[in-house]
């Protein structure tokens, strides 16, 4: 069960990045130049990794009708920067 706090948390952390890369992609936000590989690297590759992890694990947990010792907020705001990200992705023009 720790591995889904853990996956959970660390998908939090990567979905921020995300939010932090569609603000440098849309705005004229900038950050350091040195932490921008960072940030592209978290936020449009790791994010999608750990939050398709965390979603085949969560649904995993849940068919096989185990406690999930993670809040709902966190499940519920992971579940929905995936679908955005998936919308995003398919949605955008590159």
């Amino acid at each position: 069960m720790r591995v889904l706090l853990f996956l959970a948390r660390v998908a939090f952390i990567c979905n921020l990045f995300f939010v932090l890369c569609l603000l440098i992609r849309h705005t004229h936000f900038t950050i350091p130049e040195g932490a921008t590989g960072f940030v592209v690297i978290v936020g449009w590759v790791m994010s999608v990794f750990f939050n398709l992890i965390f979603a085949v694990y969560a649904v995993w947990m849940f068919a096989a009708k185990k406690a999930l010792l993670v809040p709902v907020w966190l499940v519920s705001l992971n579940l929905i920067c995936f679908s955005t990200q998936i919308v995003y992705r398919i949605l955008s023009p590159e």
